[in-house]
């Protein structure tokens, strides 16, 4: 093991057991996700919740806000035994920690009341300074998703893993990583290797392979007639969409393109306009520009290859139309790329940049 991949696992190991010291005595514990959960932070809160029952008989209770939209997420949730409330139906008061899986404090994409501490941060995204005044925190952006972190919280322990829990970890690494293909690292690779034999196949394929409605066809045909393209370039202006999760689904699948390195996607959902970039060059920093694309205009960040963000519109003076206006302008000259090389996808082949 390389160096840096043993001083991680050294990590791990330590922050596990600062966990399992934490004074968590004084009343119930409330494990939330960010807004519209993705199956890294669907599985790590059930990990973590497995988790602090099999060692500290902790009872705690998982919630997420937001919705849970796409139809794999929607899948893992109704398939595998992962019991989880919605935020409406709990009361904050009630509980006397919070802990943010893959999540970290005032990022904006949270549903921790504003006058809340959060206790327990659990992540893989790069370290922000409020999380650090948090009791217990334990940030990996060396991982390439929390579930990592977690399965390797449960293999140092000698947990029984259940089947269910197991199939939701493997799925969500496989599906943060891209099937192993974008920022992994030598420990993603042991906790997929040891899942793979805890897992359901059968429920596996289901997750990945989903029915899905007509409704995501119309979406699909409208988000790909919204494209601009460049020599290296997509944006693809989405509108109104049916669920937050289209969003980096988009740019995602516009990121496959031949000869894509950069693409930017947003779209609006309810009172919210999300952004997602997603980019193919591995010495890139996706969450920098991000930063600097929505700066003063909401809250955003990621990793070295992807990123996400989002305007709250009604706090916005500007109009969804502007405020999409402003952010393609600054996404592409924060890239070099004249405004003016773009065009919409049909016209043919890419221009130069």
């Amino acid at each position: 093991m390389a160096a840096d991949e043993s001083m991680l696992s050294s990590q791990i190991e330590k922050s596990l057991q600062r966990l399992l010291k934490l004074p968590l005595d004084e009343g119930k514990l409330l494990i939330l996700t960010h807004d519209n959960p993705d199956p890294d932070c669907i599985a790590s809160s059930a990990a973590m919740k497995f988790l602090l029952k099999e060692k500290r008989d902790i009872r705690a209770t998982t919630a997420y806000s937001g919705i849970i939209g796409r139809a794999e997420n929607r899948a893992m949730v109704r398939l595998l035994d992962l019991p989880m409330k919605h935020v409406s139906e709990i009361d904050f008061d009630d509980y006397r920690y919070i802990a943010l899986i893959d999540a970290q404090p005032r990022t904006g994409n949270t549903a921790v009341p504003e006058e809340r501490d959060v206790n327990i941060v659990i992540d893989h995204h790069p370290l922000r300074e409020q999380t650090k005044e948090s009791d217990f925190y334990e940030v990996a952006p060396a991982l390439g998703a929390t579930a990592t972190l977690l399965t390797e919280y449960c293999r140092l322990l000698s947990l029984e893993i259940p089947k269910d829990l197991a199939t939701a970890l493997l799925y969500a690494i496989r599906s943060e990583t891209q099937d192993l293909a974008r920022e992994v690292c030598e420990v993603d690779l042991t906790a997929y290797q040891y899942l793979v034999p805890l897992s359901d196949p059968t429920k596996l394929s289901l997750i990945a392979r989903p029915t899905l409605e007509r409704a995501y066809y119309f979406q699909l045909a409208a988000a790909l007639q919204s494209l601009l393209v460049g020599r290296h370039t997509a944006v693809c202006r989405l509108g109104e969409v049916n669920d937050p999760d289209f969003v980096p689904e988009m740019a995602d699948l516009v990121g496959r393109m031949e000869d894509v390195q950069w693409t930017l996607a947003w779209g609006t959902h309810e009172d919210r306009m999300y952004f997602s970039i997603r980019t193919n060059d591995e010495q890139a920093d996706a969450g920098a520009v991000m930063q600097k694309m929505i700066s003063g205009l909401g809250l955003g960040g990621g990793h070295g290859m992807r990123a996400g963000g989002a305007v709250d519109l009604t706090s916005s003076s500007r109009s969804p139309a502007e405020l999409a206006a402003m952010m393609l302008e600054r996404f592409l000259e924060e890239l070099g790329v004249d405004q003016k090389s773009m065009h919409p996808f049909e016209e043919g082949g890419p221009e130069s940049d």
